[in-house]
């Protein structure tokens, strides 16, 4: 909670012998001051006010009139920033300067990259929290220890930043970060309230234009690739894990990792990146997989070897090049990502000709809506359509 009150500050005596009266702020166990145009000598001040006569003061009740006025502005400034909830979200140093300008131009004094530290602590989901702190990190490696607040974001300064991470990243990439800055300075505006819609800078502002990355292969890389062995067993398990995917309906590495268990034939679990109930039929193929790479202590192998899903991807990835440099396969960038590509690509093309939104809810795709929960989805119709994708690779 922050207190303001007015104060003789002792810590430095002037050259004629008396101290500066200044209001003192202190919030989050920060402080700052506010000078006023009165100084007097120590013996003179009492309690916020000041001591009949004080030398050099020659109307001491409007002296004090005018210190009282000055404390109670601070305080109506102060409450006001409490009832826009904005107290909370400012140092003593901003709240100050807020009192300074008369309340005016505080959009200044709010500190954006304090703001997304802030959300990000509030963030459940593991991979939506990872996207904005690799967002924070690029932004402080743009400012190079600089500070950045509201107000300095504007179209200009959107603008130099897309060209400068456009240098450094794909279009891609720059677009998640331009995003994730859009939609915390939404969540300021609409959510805590704390700057007004007058200095939105994303209207009519242009976004990269990015194409996304074919990564479908035709049936016969995926055979390429699942008849692939090495001597390597290191290659031969990221082999296998890419199947695994591929046989599990492009499932996502995250969610791979995160399995321990078939119930009844089936490995049912909230997908990561949505939260989503999902539900897959182990299918021969994968089970072989399963059976082969069965850890000790845990479900898989992969969950024992790697402390988490990033490590993982990192560490499959590596092995699959090895794998897609080979004549057969020949896909020199061979990723995890081709696998779940591959499945939709086959599934969509004849002779199965599944439709967009059947391929759709067998990816997992689209957020949990409470829509969601009027549908009982026939998990027996992707099923089947897994089934023939699988049939094709013979």
């Amino acid at each position: 909670m922050a207190t303001i009150n007015l104060i003789l500050d002792t810590r430095r005596i002037k050259k004629d012998g008396t101290y500066p009266i200044k209001l003192f702020i202190r919030h989050k166990k920060s402080m700052a001051y506010i000078s006023t145009k009165y100084s007097i000598p120590e013996k003179y001040w009492d309690h916020g006010r000041i001591k009949r006569n004080c030398p050099g003061i020659d109307n001491i009740r409007r002296c004090n009139n005018d210190l009282s006025s000055l404390l109670n502005d601070a305080d109506d400034h102060m409450d006001d920033l409490e009832k826009r909830r904005r107290l909370d979200r400012m140092t003593s140093k901003q709240i100050a300067t807020y009192i300074k300008n008369g309340g005016e131009k505080e959009l200044s004094d709010i500190d954006f990259t304090a703001y997304i530290q802030e959300y990000i602590q509030t963030i459940k989901n593991d991979s939506t929290k990872e996207k904005y702190k690799s967002t924070l990190s690029t932004l402080k490696r743009y400012l190079q220890s600089e500070p950045l607040y509201f107000d300095d974001i504007t179209k200009p300064w959107l603008n130099r930043f897309k060209e400068w991470r456009y240098e450094h990243s794909s279009a891609s990439t720059t677009n998640i970060d331009l995003r994730n800055i859009r939609a915390l300075y939404n969540r300021a505006i609409d959510v805590d309230e704390i700057i007004g819609q007058e200095h939105y800078p994303f209207r009519k502002f242009e976004f990269l234009e990015a194409t996304s990355r074919n990564l479908r292969l035709p049936k016969e890389k995926i055979i390429a690739i699942r008849d692939f062995n090495a001597k390597d067993p290191n290659v031969n398990m990221a082999r296998d894990f890419f199947m695994l995917s591929f046989y599990l309906i492009g499932i996502n590495n995250s969610d791979i990792y995160s399995i321990d268990r078939i119930d009844d034939g089936r490995i049912e679990y909230d997908r990561h990146k949505t939260n989503k109930r999902y539900s897959i039929k182990v299918e021969p193929e994968a089970l072989g997989i399963i059976e082969r790479q069965k850890g000790n202590q845990r479900f898989l192998i992969y969950q024992e070897r790697y402390a988490n899903f990033k490590n993982l991807t990192k560490a499959m990835n590596k092995f699959l090049k090895v794998i897609g440099q080979d004549d057969k396969v020949n896909v020199p960038n061979l990723v995890m990502y081709h696998a779940r590509h591959s499945w939709a690509g086959i599934a969509a093309k004849k002779p199965i000709g599944a439709g967009k939104p059947m391929i759709a809810q067998a990816l997992g795709h689209g957020k949990k809506t409470v829509t969601d929960s009027y549908f009982d989805y026939d998990w027996e119709l992707v099923d089947d359509l897994n089934r023939k994708v699988l049939d094709q690779l013979v």
